[in-house]
């Protein structure tokens, strides 16, 4: 590596990251994303704030979040082998105006549960298409640039988006007005991220050099291929395996959070994102720090860490209503006395506590995780790979979201969350026992990258 590699190799994150946006392609990439998540975050939360209103049953919050993964198992992957057959702009163009589509059939259906269901089916079917699309351009717009500083930017405007739509957007506008507004809203960032897909460069509309027909048995042949490949790299593949338990804990804490506002810290669902929302502190501080940890602990430890952290703090967050009883019996300056934040507010300073260790270890995780993707797999099968894992994030995630929304509503929800951390330690322990026994890579990833291409 020469001094100018090495230097700009250790420099401070923030300057990598301007230093992506210094590209137009990147810009709008980057751009196109935080429309498009933010109305998707958006248009989320309203649905969910939707369902809850028909029912505060855990069951129909879990029937709800599965409408929106059922896709993929039937779809999961033939979305892969088009992502990475078919022109990725047209996909993408196409994408945000079904979703504007979707956006106009949910004002017809908002008192109907079953109507919500529907629209969120669309949605997940959509999204299926979208997500690894999205994910599988990146190696074609940054080129020769560090993925673990590109996938923590990105994840940065992740987290603005859901600032913006979750946090926002749709709770200000939900709250003060009918939810027209709401509507108008995200069909214009829809509508934006649209017309971003038509001016990035990389995102062509016109077919691919493949033209081969793509019948089913296609489909199948090309998709085992890109699966073989994986397996055949034990880091890319254990990189898989923690984003797919790591995406299963975060939905069944989705599916938890409206009965872990009511039962533990008695609070309206709507206000749980309030709570939530100092946990974007500690995701900032994960972005900013990951490619600090990978180059000093390297990448297999960071993400390892990473992951046992986040399976702790998971543990940690149903045994609350505990934690938070040691914290009144220690409060030096009475601030949880009974007659100043109480014990309501001793739970929601132990759940932000639990929650932005929480958060720090998921965005070191998610980031690691797509990083090592984007490095070890051939640009040409990156839409099945990162179908796959989709398409083994939510099947394997339908019974963990049945079942908790079962105990939940018979025995509350800190069995549930202490049960994922536990069952996401034991995956913690396997994956550590496999990559012990992974041959350091010694492959350079570039020379990988201009083979596939």
């Amino acid at each position: 590596m020469s001094e100018a590699a090495a230097a700009r190799h250790h420099r401070f994150l923030l300057a990598q990251w301007a230093e992506l946006l210094e590209d137009d392609s990147f810009r709008r990439y980057w751009f196109m994303r935080l429309a498009s998540h933010g109305a998707t975050n958006a248009f989320g939360y309203a649905m969910l704030v939707l369902v809850v209103r028909q029912s505060d049953s855990a069951i129909a919050t879990g029937v709800f979040l599965l409408t929106l993964i059922g896709p993929a198992a039937m779809l999961g992957a033939i979305a892969g082998v088009a992502v990475d057959r078919l022109p990725r702009g047209l996909m993408l163009f196409a994408c945000n105006l079904l979703r504007a589509v979707l956006v106009f059939a949910l004002i017809g259906v908002t008192d109907s549960l079953p109507g919500i269901y529907l629209v969120a089916l669309g949605f997940g079917t959509v999204n299926q298409f979208a997500a690894p699309a999205e994910s599988a351009v990146l190696p074609y717009i940054i080129r020769d640039r560090s993925y673990i500083a590109a996938n923590s930017f990105i994840n940065l405007g992740t987290l603005l988006s859901q600032v913006a739509g979750v946090l926002i957007l749709a709770p200000v506008l939900l709250k003060t007005t009918n939810g027209d507004p709401l509507l108008f809203a995200l069909l214009v960032l829809y509508a934006v991220a649209a017309v971003l897909v038509t001016i990035i460069p990389q995102f062509h509309f016109a077919s691919t050099e493949d033209t081969r027909e793509m019948s089913m048995r296609a489909v199948r042949r090309e998709f085992a291929t890109s699966w073989l490949h994986l397996c055949r790299d034990s880091t890319a593949f254990l990189a898989l395996i923690l984003l797919v338990v790591t995406t299963i804990s975060t939905l069944i804490v989705a599916t938890m959070l409206p009965k872990f506002s009511i039962q533990v810290l008695h609070l309206e669902p709507e206000n749980i994102v309030f709570v939530l929302a100092p946990i974007g502190i500690a995701i900032f501080l994960g972005l900013r720090s990951v490619e600090y940890l990978s180059n000093r602990f390297n990448k297999l430890v960071t993400i390892s860490a990473g992951y046992v952290l986040m399976a702790a703090s998971l543990i940690a967050l149903g045994l609350v209503p505990a934690a938070a009883e040691g914290l009144q019996s220690i409060d030096p300056f009475g601030l949880f006395a009974a007659n100043a934040l109480g014990e309501k507010g001793a739970r929601i300073a132990v759940t932000v506590g639990f929650g932005n260790l929480y958060g720090f270890a998921l965005t070191v995780v998610l980031t690691m995780g797509r990083a090592l993707i984007n490095e070890r797999i051939p640009v040409s099968m990156q839409g099945r790979v990162f179908a796959a894992q989709s398409i083994l994030s939510n099947l394997v995630a339908i019974i963990p979201v049945v079942l908790a929304s079962l105990v939940a509503d018979a025995i509350g929800v800190a069995p549930v969350l202490i049960c994922a951390g536990v069952g996401a330690l034991l995956a913690a322990a396997w994956s550590r026992a496999r990559s012990s026994r992974t041959v350091a890579a010694t492959e350079d990833p570039g020379a990988r990258l201009s083979g596939a291409g």
